[in-house]
């Protein structure tokens, strides 16, 4: 039976305010958002319909803003956990420790996704001062709890000369996966400063 993969966007709330985030593009003073609990409920067992109806497992990417931010976050997890539902993380480093780690892996978190938008000094400008340096740190903390970690890096006018030597730098620390995805511009932002051959 194949998957069925559902990115789940919980809540928005985040220490960082990345200048290419979509979630504040359009207003970077707006109100967060987050998921009450029934509607996490409802939602997570929505989601087990739908793949039920045709055939699939589920599968989900929890993301946010940082997820683990959210107040019901473990409950979640203790969802998946309950009904054995395999999950990735798409979040931050700030709030990951080992204790932390190990409860992820217990509730079946198979990868952890950490972002870097390139080298220390442009990634900490698109994210915040010592961003870079704690995301390097914690891929060990991630593996040592037997979760895959994974670096995404999404490609702009901005990083795409530091992305050679940011992938060496992700080998260098072990990663398991390096992703990357292009810059979608906001309303604001229409020139990636990227030609198509590049």
């Amino acid at each position: 039976m194949e998957y069925f993969a559902f990115q789940w966007h919980i809540t928005d709330e985040c220490d960082q305010r990345c200048k290419h985030c979509y979630i504040f593009a359009e207003d970077t003073c707006k109100k967060l958002d987050a998921m009450t609990w029934p509607q996490m409920r409802d939602t997570f067992y929505n989601c087990l319909d739908f793949c039920k109806v045709y055939h699939r497992l589920p599968y989900f990417y929890i993301t946010g803003g940082d997820p683990i931010l959210h107040p019901n976050f473990w409950d979640l997890l203790g969802l998946m956990k309950e009904h054995h539902i395999p999950f990735t993380i798409l979040g931050n480093p700030f709030h990951l420790n080992d204790e932390v780690c190990r409860r992820l892996k217990e509730c079946g978190c198979e990868k952890y996704q950490l972002s870097l938008d390139g080298l220390r000094e442009t990634h900490d400008w698109f994210r915040k001062p010592g961003s870079f340096d704690c995301t390097m740190e914690k891929i060990a903390c991630i593996k040592k709890a037997g979760i895959r970690a994974v670096i995404m890096t999404t490609v702009s006018g901005t990083n795409i000369d530091e992305i050679p030597a940011l992938i060496d730098t992700v080998v260098a620390h072990r990663a398991d996966v390096f992703a990357f995805s292009r810059y979608c511009p906001t309303s604001e932002e229409k020139d990636v400063g990227i030609e198509p051959l590049r």
